[in-house]
């Protein structure tokens, strides 16, 4: 049986983020293809291997012993393919480094890159000094890899940077694959509820995540008969501060703000009237992959690769809050965005579609 030594930083359930689950995902998609999966993490102990890496700062105060421990589990493993979930992570490039040094085929599965300052604030303009410090590295990491995986080899936005890049270095050695949703096996299961309508949106409760523009739209549709659900996993604590302190000025009671460990995210997007998605940047975001499954449709600014899903695109909050108000009166037409969801994740984000792409590692490791 083949040994894939599979790198992430973050694996669910620790780790409910895009990432986290993508990588425990792949996991189980390539032991089902008979590899003999391998699994390392920064620092989740339910791994086979963790690094005990924690930040950035410690990987500059003591490089060379992050160095030594990943040599040691590539020599304990001894595998045939190294594969790692993302750039930027350190993690990563450690074990992209050490395969090239130990001639061990590698594949990145890419999961978009981060790039600009979305706010000016200290933290962020650091971080972006220090990307363009490390963009030679980012090409060189590209350039000994052997094999990306793209969520969409088409799309040229920033985010995208690192497919567009391997695509020149490498063209013939960019393949597609699709994330899928964890709750494909749960589907046939859906209880629907009858409460009352209302928008859903999830993810981490940040400024990049925008949920202020929510509280807006949420201020021009009270009209409506909904309810605005905001379900997180963490949190900025003073964005999610401010995000009260406006709703307690509006006087909203169309808006609510609850944990992620609160709720049953399965059984609240299966009983959602609609996703929506008010995010200033994304790659390609998981929650409306598994919005679509559960036939359900979206709302979303034009970013990243959502345009590859089935929803409503808007440029602004303007044309969302008028979306929101058509489809509220016109359920001919959001009872088709539904049905073209679940055709479309069934085409082409199913279980059976991701199966078919990481099959491609056949031909990696001969």
């Amino acid at each position: 049986m083949k040994k894939i030594l599979l790198i992430s930083k973050e694996w669910s359930p620790k780790y409910n983020t895009g990432l986290g689950l993508c990588s425990t995902k792949h996991e189980e998609i390539l032991k089902s293809l008979n590899y003999d999966v391998i699994t390392v993490s920064s620092n989740d102990k339910h791994k086979d291997f963790s690094i005990g890496f924690k930040s950035f700062i410690n990987f500059i105060l003591n490089p060379f012993f992050y160095l030594n421990e990943c040599k040691k589990v590539i020599n304990f493993v001894k595998p045939e393919l190294i594969v790692v979930e993302s750039l930027q992570t350190v993690i990563s490039e450690i074990f992209l480094y050490l395969s090239y040094k130990n001639s061990i085929k590698s594949v990145i599965v890419s999961h978009g890159v981060s790039i600009l300052p979305y706010k000016i604030r200290f933290i962020y303009i650091l971080r972006f000094g220090l990307w363009l410090f490390y963009i030679p590295l980012f090409y060189y990491f590209l350039k000994i890899s052997d094999y990306l995986f793209s969520l969409d080899a088409e799309n040229k936005s920033f985010r995208h940077l690192d497919t567009n890049l391997f695509k020149i270095i490498k063209s013939n050695k960019v393949f597609l694959y699709n994330n899928t949703s964890r709750f494909e096996d749960l589907k046939k299961t859906v209880t629907i509820k009858d409460n009352k309508k209302y928008i859903l949106c999830l993810g981490y409760i940040n400024h990049i995540k925008n949920q202020a523009a929510l509280i807006e739209i949420a201020k021009k549709t009270k009209e409506l008969d909904v309810v605005y659900k905001i379900i997180y996993n963490y949190f900025d604590k003073k964005y999610f501060n401010s995000l009260n302190i406006k709703i307690k000025k509006a006087g909203l009671k169309n808006i609510v703000i609850l944990h992620e460990k609160d709720t049953n995210i399965f059984e609240e997007i299966s009983n959602c009237w609609l996703l929506i998605n008010v995010s200033i940047t994304e790659v390609m975001p998981l929650s409306l992959i598994e919005g679509n499954c559960l036939s359900k449709t979206f709302l979303s600014y034009d970013v990243g690769s959502v345009d590859r899903l089935t929803g409503i695109i808007n440029q602004n909050s303007e044309q969302m809050i008028f979306n929101i108000k058509s489809l509220y009166h016109n359920t001919f037409l959001k009872e088709k965005l539904e049905n073209l969801s679940s055709n479309r994740y069934k085409a082409y984000y199913s279980n059976n579609k991701l199966l078919e792409s990481f099959s491609k590692f056949n031909e990696i490791i001969k």
